[in-house]
């Protein structure tokens, strides 16, 4: 009896280390997009600072990174996964309807119990502000709106 004890013992602490060095691994990767993507945002993309970053998974992956460049001007940049084989996407976040204006569409449409995330992304090519929330039923809904005005 007292081995059986010891053994799931070992094993429970085994499943533990392996959950937490899980957790840890996927966290250190989306810290890494993040770093590459605010990386390539000030070099290629011109932007002297960053307000925003969103890992956007779709049907292809994106880092979106907002920020403004030297003259004030805020922009969005969509930077693929895949940055070898595709380019980044730039656009001025002023032609694209504003964070506090999606969120007060979806509160208007649908009456959410709870908006869970907002975030920007793209979508076969065009981009979009992808909302997830939580609806009467407590079902969580991912709606897509166009960023463009």
């Amino acid at each position: 009896m007292k081995k059986w004890i010891i053994s799931i013992g070992i094993l429970l602490l085994l499943f533990v280390g392996y959950v937490i060095a899980s957790f840890y691994i996927g966290m250190d990767y989306k810290k890494t997009a993040e770093e590459e993507a605010v990386a390539i945002a000030l070099k290629e993309g011109g932007l002297v600072s960053v307000s925003d970053y969103y890992l956007y998974h779709g049907q292809e992956a994106y880092s979106v990174v907002v920020g403004k460049d030297d003259e004030g001007t805020e922009y969005v940049l969509w930077i693929p996964k895949d940055i070898e084989n595709a380019s980044v996407k730039k656009m001025k976040y002023e032609e694209g309807i504003s964070k506090s204006e999606i969120v007060a569409t979806v509160n208007e449409k649908y009456n959410p119990k709870e908006i869970v995330s907002v975030k920007i992304g793209i979508k076969d090519s065009s981009p979009i502000w992808e909302v997830t929330y939580k609806d009467s039923d407590d079902n969580l809904v991912f709606a897509d709106f166009d960023f463009k005005k």
